[in-house]
């Protein structure tokens, strides 16, 4: 199996995004917290995993999720001695080699991708997000997820918090792998940079190699991406190949629909006939996290979507109508007046008259 890693900081003031690789495990996990906090939770959850697979060995899902358990408790225990470490926390992904079947498992934002170039087609994990829902139920685009101002208000991580609550990974088995396939184990920011359509563009180029594409990878995200961005890539080689099953835990999405998908943002965000951007993905207000010290993202990046349509349009002809209306109105008052007085003098003429007959 070959494999390349980057963590690259980004346009961050330190990097709380962390990486593990050995023969059992591959994982990467993005820190939250503030103060540094969100790297040391980041650490020592990946550190922990590590030891907890140090060697390839015979595992299940629950027998994950275990040492998922045992990680956060040991987190938790740390606020015993550092309670202002209350409210730290990290994502997770990791991939897990067993003497048979591999397993992928999540929590939060960071991603899982396997991609199959030989048959054309894609798996990938859902971000524990309204936006993930969203996109994963088919109603935004998953282009339009990338922008969307709430794609970083995650609704699950491993925080350390004095009440013991544990959090449940998602866990998928991966029970066959070919030759040619390629993990991918990344941050959001790697995703901040990179498109699924980019990446499936990318995989599918037979005329680059492994190196080359990684390292396409992280030189567009060291110049595009203001998060932290790390990943792990892993090309599987013969040796690596198995197949136990048909994957049938992985719902798989064929090249043709992540272009497909690509191209209805780009209609959905064209140019309406009043010269206006329809985009329904706006949320407005500062993007936020819904967990505590979560700061992946700024309201810049809200910037990089096409404007919502304007609601001022209509206002124009309301207006260029008022302004018609007070004209009229303003000539008729004056025509009034003006046969009023012409009344007024024909009158004084008529009197007048009649007063200089009179005198005669």
């Amino acid at each position: 199996m070959k494999v390349f890693q980057f963590s690259q900081q980004g346009k961050r003031k330190n990097n709380e995004d962390y990486l593990g690789i050995n023969d059992a495990l591959l994982t990467v996990c993005d820190g939250m917290g503030g103060h540094n906090y969100g790297e040391r939770a980041a650490v020592f959850v990946v550190e922990q995993m590590l030891q907890c697979n140090e060697k390839i060995a015979a595992l299940q899902k629950n027998d994950i999720q275990k040492q998922l358990n045992y990680v956060q408790n040991s987190l938790n225990q740390l606020l015993e001695k550092e309670p202002e470490l209350e409210k730290m926390g990290t994502t997770f992904t990791g991939v897990f080699r067993t003497p048979d079947l591999w397993y992928a498992a999540h929590i939060g934002d960071s991603r899982i991708y396997l991609f199959r170039p030989s048959e054309r087609k894609l798996w990938h994990t859902w971000d524990h997000s309204l936006v993930g829902e969203l996109m994963r139920n088919h109603e935004i685009t998953i282009e339009a997820g990338r922008f969307h101002p709430m794609s970083n208000c995650i609704s699950k991580a491993i925080i350390a918090q004095n009440e013991g609550k544990l959090t449940t990974a998602s866990i998928v088995r991966i029970d066959e792998l070919k030759t040619g396939d390629i993990l991918l184990l990344c941050s959001d920011g790697v995703v901040e940079a990179w498109s699924d359509w980019a990446f499936v563009q990318l995989f599918a180029d037979s005329t680059l190699g492994f190196q080359q594409k990684c390292e396409k990878i992280a030189e567009l995200c060291n110049t595009a991406s203001k998060d932290n961005n790390t990943a792990i890539l892993a090309e599987i080689e013969e040796s690596d190949t198995f197949s136990y099953g048909n994957n049938e835990e992985l719902i798989w999405t064929t090249f043709d629909e992540v272009e497909a998908d690509y191209n209805q943002y780009l209609k959905e965000s064209e140019p309406t006939v009043d010269g206006t951007i329809e985009e329904k993905l706006i949320v407005e207000g500062e993007q936020t996290s819904s967990l505590p010290g979560e700061t992946h993202s700024t309201g810049e990046e809200v910037n990089k979507q096409p404007k919502p349509r304007a609601n001022w349009y209509w206002i124009v002809p309301i207006i260029v109508s008022a302004l018609v209306a007070l004209f009229v109105l303003f000539t008729l008052s004056r025509t009034s007046s003006e046969e009023s007085m012409n009344i007024f003098q024909t009158k004084r003429v008529r009197k007048k008259s009649i007063i200089n007959k009179t005198t005669t």
